[in-house]
């Protein structure tokens, strides 16, 4: 039996990550700050990187893609190009969620906090303890940042990752605060994202849809697709 093919493609942030794993094994990676282009970059960096290694869509049996929350814009633009190599070649799809995979590797007992940037003086935040979800992901003024994750480990140590984090003052935790603001950990990344959905169960590709956790700037006005 071939070794089962992972593709993972994560498009939340101003960095569009895409990386190719075989058996578990890393086989290409390409990972280039694109700001809000994604629309015009992402399928060249796919197409790109299948061609150095020599495989086609249909070759792979799971996709991963980065579900948000970040750029509305190019959360939609994984997603929904994801799902339509996905539902095309009928691979399974995972969708990962950026606050995670920001994360991903860091462990142990401290509270982990991880951050993206959401724009509008405003960050993407959780936490998580061992394995328990202690904030969900969430949506907050910069300024008010800090105090909430104090809020929630008022003495223990904290590991806070993410680059978004440098935006916000985090003096009141002194000495007790270690901060992740460097790759691999600086922003959702590909391998992250296929490490993680290696281990979950597919997601049903019909009904997978991004984590924006801040409503969309633009939304459809009501009536307009025939609803209420």
């Amino acid at each position: 039996m071939k070794p089962s093919r992972l593709a993972a493609v994560d498009t939340s942030t101003a960095l569009g990550s895409v990386a190719l794993f075989e058996g578990g094994r890393l086989v290409a990676e390409d990972s280039r700050r694109v700001s809000n282009a994604h629309g015009e970059s992402l399928l060249p960096m796919i197409s790109a990187l299948f061609e150095r290694v020599g495989w086609a869509p249909a070759d792979l049996t799971r996709w991963a893609v980065g579900i948000g929350p970040g750029s509305f814009t190019g959360v939609r633009i994984g997603v929904a190009t994801v799902k339509g190599i996905a539902l095309a070649t009928g691979a399974q799809i995972v969708g990962v969620t950026s606050l995670d995979a920001v994360a991903y590797g860091l462990e142990g007992d401290a509270l982990i906090v991880s951050t993206v940037a959401a724009g509008k003086g405003e960050i993407f935040v959780q936490a998580r303890r061992g394995g328990d979800l202690v904030l969900a992901p969430m949506h907050l003024p910069v300024a008010q940042v800090a105090s909430r994750v104090l809020a929630v480990e008022p003495t223990g140590r904290i590991v806070v990752a993410g680059e978004a984090a440098r935006a916000a003052d985090w003096s009141a935790l002194g000495a007790r605060l270690t901060l992740m603001l460097e790759a691999p950990h600086d922003l959702p990344r590909a391998p992250a994202l296929a490490a993680l959905a290696a281990a979950r169960a597919p997601d049903d590709a019909d009904t997978l849809e991004p984590l924006y956790v801040r409503a969309p700037d633009i939304t459809m006005p009501r009536g307009a697709t025939g609803g209420p």
